[in-house]
Order: structure tokens, then sequence, then C-alpha cells
């Protein structure tokens, strides 16, 4: 059989035109670090903030990226001065739901979502900085914006990604299954060589794992390592003691080493715990150096 070079050539091209025409481009969002001293101690990566517009205003705004509670909401304090100029006080209904909000995460649209109003809550915003350019901190985004999309967290470049379909470049990973409770996620993790399911919570930056007290002490050689206190939950005061780890932490078959496990004094946190039948929390210490793609679609987490 005769060849031609010309023919191999085309067919050549032809795989390398419809290779990258099935690789998805992703519309990325950008997000920052936000820093915080707690209790005398500055943690560079403290809270993850996302560039966020809404409606027709063209005042820059933040929000807290929190994937550890179900309703995105908007803060009383900051949000009251723009409810005005907005048209959002026209939105607002009985119950203390904005209804229809148009919102814009980096340059992507979500349009006709609700957003809670958390009334007398926030910082508010001096009448002088009102519609300067330091962009607001006025609220958070939770999961209720992607229970039927996928996330891809990319936590060295500090972008975020929300997608209908999973890209090419990442189908081939090893993916965990997860379970979700009222939108919120459970992961599969091995401690202390056992199963247990554990929250994952973007709005947990600084702790790896979070659990009760008696857990804790189990996995760990009680010597207290850390402490942090302040207004960390909801603007409620809570204290945490953190110890260094000395079980096998385990996720998607790998150590997880280093680890330090925290607990809230006085059991703050521990309805949490039993309400969604999870060990504890763990948050995005344990992948700044990775992609996370989490596909609410399918409940699959995957590492990259």
């Amino acid at each position: 059989m005769k060849i031609h070079k010309q023919g191999i050539t085309f067919v050549l091209l032809l795989l390398i035109f419809t290779s990258c025409s099935r690789k998805q481009s992703l519309q990325w969002i950008p997000f920052s670090w936000e820093g915080d001293s707690i209790s005398g101690i500055y943690i560079e990566k403290a809270y993850l903030y996302i560039p966020v517009n809404i409606e027709n205003l063209s005042d820059d705004f933040t929000m807290q990226f929190d994937l550890g509670t179900y309703n995105t909401v908007f803060y009383g304090n900051p949000i009251d001065p723009y409810l005005e100029k907005s048209g959002l006080v026209n939105k607002l209904d009985s119950i203390g739901m904005f209804k229809n909000v148009c919102l814009k995460m980096g340059a992507i649209p979500f349009n006709n979502i609700n957003v809670v109003y958390k009334k007398d809550f926030g910082e508010k915003v001096p009448i002088d900085s009102l519609h300067t350019k330091t962009p607001k901190h006025i609220g958070t985004i939770a999961t209720d914006m992607f229970q039927d999309k996928i996330v891809i967290i990319d936590y060295k470049s500090c972008r975020l990604a929300i997608t209908d379909s999973l890209p090419n470049e990442y189908t081939d990973l090893p993916a965990e299954k997860f379970e979700l409770t009222d939108g919120i996620m459970r992961l599969p993790f091995r401690i202390n060589s056992k199963e247990h399911k554990l929250i994952f919570d973007t709005g947990s930056s600084p702790f790896q794992l979070v659990t009760t007290k008696e857990r804790a002490l189990e996995i760990s050689n009680s010597a207290i390592v850390d402490s942090l206190s302040g207004p960390l939950w909801w603007g409620q005061e809570i204290t945490f003691y953190g110890f260094n780890v000395t079980k096998p932490i385990e996720f998607g078959g790998k150590a997880l080493n280093n680890s330090k496990v925290y607990y809230a004094k006085d059991g703050l946190w521990d309805s949490i715990y039993n309400s969604l039948d999870v060990w504890g929390i763990t948050g995005n210490a344990y992948f700044f150096e990775n992609t996370v793609i989490i596909d609410y679609k399918n409940k699959l987490f995957r590492i990259k």
C-alpha cells in the first residue's frame, strides 16, 4: 500500500486540532488570601476572599468562599449603605432573603440567585470610604451556588472555576466519593486506621483538623502546642486548642503528615459534628499545593 506524506500530515493535523478542540476552556475567577492576627499570631491564609460585583453597582466588593455553610449571605452592616442605589432594597422579602440577585464573581455572572440578609452583622463601612476603590467585604459565598456544578480550586494559582462538565485534563484523576447533607460535603478520611467522615470547609483555613476534645486527645500526645481565640464563628468569640497529631491520617490512600488537630473550648462545635454525623472538619490547609476538583453533580472529589 502506498502512503502519501501529505495524507499523513493532514491526519496528524486533524488529530491535533480535534484534541485541542476537546480541551475545555475554563473561565477562572481570581481569589485572594486574607491574613489575620489571631491570639497575637499572624495567619497568612486565614480567609479565602472572592472579588464580586452586585447588580448595577460599579463598586468593588469581596465575599468569603465558605463551602462549610449552605446559604450565601450578605452582611447587613456593610451592605446597608448600598441597598437603595443598587435596588436590592426592592428584592428583600419579609423573611430576610434577597430574591433574584445578579452577582458577578470575577467576570462571571450568576443571575437570579437568592441571598440571605444577616441584619446587624459585619463591619460598617465609614461614610468617607463608601465609594473608594478599596473593596468592601460584604458577605459569604456558600454551597447553594454550586449544587449542580463542578468547582475547581487551584490553590497554588489563587483561582477557581465553576463549570457544568468535567474538563478532560481531570478525567483520569482518581476520585473519592463523598456524601452531601443539607448541601454540606462529607469526605471519607482514614484516621488512626479507622474510616471516618469529615466536613470539607473552605471557611476553616487555619485548621487541618478540628474535632471534639476527646477525639483530638485520641490521636495526639495531649500537649497543647497552639491556641487561637477571637470572634471566629460568625462573630462569636471562640477559643481553639491545638495538638500535634501522632496517629496516621490518610485521604485517598495517601498519608497526610505533619498535621495538627484542634478542638473548640467548651465544646462549642460539638453539636455540628453530632448533627451531621462526622468525626470533625478539615479545611484548605491540607491542599495548599494542589488543585481540588469538587463534582457536586456526581459527588466526586479529586486532587491534582
